[in-house]
């Protein structure tokens, strides 16, 4: 399913301080730049959720809930 949101480019993801070289690229890898980015930042997000969870195992069941709350998980 394809979003309805406009693609983010690099300068989005990055701020607007992009280095010299990765400016004169052309706008077509430039994107293919910022969505491997993108999709680089999802992977690391869901990992880091994982491990947070596989974490959590090692808390007692009654805490888990206030260490969850605690953590932002």
């Amino acid at each position: 399913m394809m979003s309805t949101r406009p693609r983010r480019t690099l300068a989005d993801l990055l701020g607007d301080d992009l280095p010299a070289g990765i400016v004169a690229l052309p706008e077509e890898h430039r994107q293919d730049l910022a969505d491997a980015l993108r999709d680089a930042r999802r992977r690391q997000s869901a990992a880091l959720a994982e491990a947070g969870e596989a974490g959590l195992r090692h808390v007692p069941a009654l805490l888990r809930g206030a260490v969850r709350k605690a953590v932002g998980l």
